[in-house]
C-alpha cells in the first residue's frame, strides 16, 4: 500500500485552501488595520484551517463506509468558539473584542464553505463581509452609536504627586481602567487607560499635548 495515495483531486483542494487563506487575509488585514486583538495570521490562519478540515470531512473518509462528512466538519464551530472567547474581553462594565470574535467564526464559514466547494459563495460573502466593516466605521454610521463616551491610553510623566489628580482634572475622567507605573530613561512614568465623556479630535489631542508637557501620548480605542 503506497503511503502516498494519489488523487487526482488534490490540486483542487490544495486551491480551494489556498483560496481559503486569501479571503482570511483580506479580512485580516481591515482588522489589523484598525489594531484589532486578530489579524493577518489569525485570521488566515482560521479560514486556511477550516478549508482543510472540511476537505478531510468530505473527501477523507470516502473510503469508509457509511460514514458522516458532518462530524468533523462541525468541530470546527467548538474551536472557534474557544478562540472567541480570548478574544472577547469584559471589564469594568467595557466589553470589546465582539466584532472581531464574530469576523473570526465568520472566517471559519469562510473556510468552510471553500472546503466543500462553494468557493463563488465564499468569495461573495468574504466581499460583502469586508464592505461592511468598512462601511460602518464612515462617521454617518459612526454617529448613530448613542454612546458619547471615549476611552483612551496616555503615558505621562510623574513631575509629582499631583500628576495623576491634574491629568484626572485635565480630561474630566469618568473612570479609571489601569495605571501602570514605570521608570524609563531616568524618568517616573505611567500608561493609563481610561474612559472620558468626550469624543476628542486629532486637534484637540495635539492642542493638550502642547499646552501639557508631562503628556508624552494619547491613543483612543477604536470601537470594534
Amino acid at each position: 500500500m503506497n503511503i502516498f495515495d494519489y488523487n487526482p483531486d488534490v490540486l483542487i483542494w490544495i486551491f480551494r485552501i489556498m483560496l481559503a487563506g486569501l479571503c482570511g487575509f483580506f479580512i485580516g488585514l481591515e482588522r489589523e488595520s484598525r489594531s484589532k486583538e486578530a489579524g493577518v495570521r489569525t485570521h488566515t490562519i482560521v479560514a486556511m484551517a477550516s478549508a482543510l478540515i472540511m476537505v478531510v470531512s468530505k473527501y477523507g473518509f470516502a473510503d469508509v463506509y457509511d460514514s458522516d462528512a458532518s462530524r468533523i466538519a462541525a468541530q470546527i464551530v467548538s474551536g472557534i468558539g474557544f478562540l472567541g472567547a480570548g478574544i472577547i474581553i469584559y471589564r469594568r462594565d467595557i466589553l470589546r473584542g465582539v466584532t472581531t470574535a464574530a469576523g473570526i467564526w465568520a472566517t471559519a464559514g469562510i473556510g468552510m464553505a471553500m472546503g466543500s466547494g462553494l468557493c463563488i459563495t465564499g468569495l461573495c460573502f468574504t466581499i460583502l463581509l469586508i464592505i461592511i466593516q468598512i462601511l460602518l466605521h464612515m462617521p454617518p454610521f459612526k454617529a448613530l452609536k448613542e454612546s458619547n463616551y471615549s476611552t483612551l491610553k496616555a503615558q505621562i510623566v510623574l513631575e509629582d504627586e499631583k500628576t495623576i489628580d491634574n491629568f484626572q482634572t485635565l480630561f474630566k475622567i469618568y473612570r479609571i481602567l489601569r495605571i501602570r507605573t514605570y521608570q524609563s530613561e531616568g524618568k517616573n512614568l505611567a500608561d493609563i487607560e481610561f474612559i472620558t465623556p468626550h469624543i476628542y479630535s486629532l486637534a484637540e489631542f495635539y492642542d493638550i499635548m502642547s499646552a501639557n508637557g508631562y503628556i508624552k501620548s494619547i491613543e483612543r480605542f477604536e470601537e470594534d
